[in-house]
């Protein structure tokens, strides 16, 4: 089963602004990992992955 999440940046990195939001699809109850949501905001927003990006900037939301 598939799992919707919200992420949220929280912390500005780089690239990644402080209220950037896109949606993660995953395919267990648990939080998305880093590389996931890199990959969403690369294919929602465009924005380049930076593999750097720390944990910590992201606030991670599951919807019902």
């Amino acid at each position: 089963m598939a799992y919707a999440f919200k992420v949220t940046v929280k912390n500005s990195y780089g690239k990644y602004v402080k209220g950037l939001t896109v949606q993660v699809v995953h395919s267990s109850c648990g939080a998305p990992t880093t590389k996931e949501i890199l990959q969403a905001f690369k294919d929602q927003l465009g924005i380049d992955i930076n593999t750097a990006t720390p944990n910590t900037t992201f606030m991670v939301e599951k919807l019902k």
